[in-house]
C-alpha cells in the first residue's frame, strides 16, 4: 500500500511539474528554454480545458495504480442557449479561451453524490428543499456565500444529468438578460437556478442587479476581456495579510505574480500601497491596493481602506510597449484588472503605471519619502497632489 501511495504522488508531481514548464517555450534547436522569447512573446496560457484534461489523465493513472478513479469516464453534459453561445464564441475569438472545450471536459462527480445520499439514506427532494431554504435565507440576510454554497450542494445532491446555461430577457430592458441554469436530474425532475448575474448586450458586460458588480463584487467586460473589482468586493471584509501572497507563491500553477509594498505614516495611521502584476489563473493583470491600520499595531495585517480613506486611482498595464488594458481614474481602495488571454506573460515583463491622488501635501511628502526607499525599483513622478508610479 505504501508503494502505491508513493507511486500516486510521483504521478501527480511529475504531471504538474511538466505542466509548470511553459508549453512551446523549449527551443527545438538546443532543447533549452528560450527566456528571451518567453519575455517578449509570453507562453501559451494553461487554460481550464487543458486542466480538466489533465485531471482526467491523473484519473486514469490512479485507476491503473490503485484500481479506482476519482471520477468516472462520463462527462457532465453542459450546454448554452443562443445568447450565451454567442458570448462564449466572442470570448474565444478575443482571447483563445475555449469554454466550449471546458464544458465538454467537465467530469461527472455523481458517484460521490450517490454515495452521500445512499450512506445517509437521504430523501433527495426533501434534502434539496431544506438546502434551498438555507440558500434563500442566506440571500435574504445578504450572506451570498451561504446562498450560493447551499444552492450548489442542493443541485449536486440531485444527481445531475444535464445542465444548460440560459439567458432570460428582462422585462422592460431589451439589452438585459438574466443568467439562469436549467438542470435535469437523473430521476427526470427539472430544476432552474436563477442568479443575480445579468448580461448587458449594450455594455457587452456581465453585471449584477441595477448595474452593480456581477458576482461577489466583480465585473466582467467582454469588450476587452477584463475582470475587475467593484468597491465592495468580498475581499474588502478580510483585510490584507502577507500569508495571502505566500499562499499564491505556493500555488504557481494558478498564480505567478510579483509584488511591491510602499509603507508610510499619515494622519495617525500606518498606510500601505501594494502593487501586484503577473498571471492570475487564465489572465494577465495587476492590482493597486490601499490599506491602513492603527499606528500602534505591528505585524503584517492591514485593513482595507475605509470609505473615508479611499483615493482616486487609475491603472494601465503594459506588456513591453503594448498597452494591454486601462482602468480609468476612480475613487477606490483597490483598482484591479485581469485580462483573460490565451498567452501568459512573465510578471517581470509587465509594467504597471498607476496615478494616485493624495489627500494633501502632508500625505504627498510621506509617500515620496517612502518611495525613496524603493529607488531603482519603482519610478515615480509628482504633479500637484498626483503621484504616478511606474513599475
Amino acid at each position: 500500500m505504501k508503494k502505491r501511495i508513493i507511486a500516486v504522488l510521483l504521478v501527480i508531481i511529475t504531471t504538474f511539474s511538466v505542466m509548470a514548464v511553459p508549453v512551446g517555450a523549449v527551443s527545438e534547436k538546443n532543447n533549452k528554454i528560450d527566456i528571451v522569447d518567453i519575455w517578449n512573446n509570453g507562453y501559451p496560457m494553461f487554460d481550464i480545458g487543458s486542466f480538466l484534461e489533465t485531471v482526467m489523465f491523473i484519473n486514469t493513472q490512479m485507476n491503473t495504480i490503485l484500481g479506482f478513479k476519482l471520477f468516472n469516464e462520463e462527462k457532465l453534459i453542459v450546454r448554452t442557449d443562443e445568447v450565451l453561445t454567442g458570448v462564449v464564441e466572442d470570448i474565444f475569438e478575443m482571447t483563445g479561451v475555449n469554454f466550449d472545450l471546458v464544458f465538454k471536459n467537465l467530469p461527472q462527480s455523481n458517484q460521490y453524490a450517490e454515495l452521500v445520499t445512499s450512506t445517509l439514506n437521504l430523501n433527495i427532494p426533501e434534502a434539496q428543499a431544506f438546502l434551498n431554504d438555507l440558500s434563500g435565507q442566506g440571500f435574504r440576510e445578504g450572506n451570498m456565500v451561504q446562498c450560493v454554497v447551499m444552492r450548489v450542494i442542493s443541485i449536486w445532491l440531485g444527481i445531475v444529468d444535464d445542465v444548460q446555461f440560459v439567458a432570460e430577457p428582462v422585462s422592460g430592458n431589451p439589452n438585459l438578460f438574466r443568467l439562469c441554469v436549467a438542470i435535469t436530474y437523473r430521476d427526470g425532475r427539472n430544476d432552474k437556478a436563477t442568479t443575480d448575474i445579468y448580461y448587458d448586450t449594450k455594455l457587452n458586460q456581465f453585471v449584477g442587479k441595477d448595474g452593480s458588480p456581477a458576482l461577489f463584487g466583480y465585473y466582467l467586460n467582454l469588450s476587452d476581456g477584463v475582470v475587475y473589482t467593484g468597491i465592495d468586493v468580498w475581499q474588502r471584509q478580510l483585510g490584507f495579510n502577507i500569508f495571502y501572497d505566500i499562499f499564491c507563491y505556493l500555488t504557481p500553477f494558478f498564480f505567478h505574480y510579483t509584488t511591491q509594498r510602499v509603507k508610510f505614516n499619515y494622519d495617525g495611521k500606518d498606510w500601505m500601497f501594494q502593487i501586484w502584476k503577473g498571471r492570475y489563473a487564465i489572465a494577465n493583470g495587476g492590482e493597486v491596493g490601499v490599506y491602513t491600520r492603527d499606528e500602534s499595531k505591528d505585524g503584517t495585517f492591514y485593513d482595507c481602506a475605509a470609505d473615508e480613506d479611499m483615493l482616486v486611482m487609475s491603472m494601465d498595464v503594459y506588456h513591453g510597449d503594448e498597452l494591454l488594458f486601462s482602468r480609468p481614474a476612480a475613487l477606490h481602495w483597490w483598482v484591479t484588472g485581469f485580462q483573460i488571454s490565451d498567452t501568459a506573460y512573465l510578471p517581470q515583463s509587465l509594467t504597471i503605471v498607476s496615478t494616485i491622488t493624495m489627500k494633501d501635501k502632508e500625505m504627498l511628502d510621506a509617500v515620496v519619502e517612502a518611495l525613496q526607499l524603493k529607488k531603482g525599483i519603482i519610478d515615480y513622478e509628482v504633479n500637484g497632489l498626483d503621484i504616478t508610479l511606474t513599475w
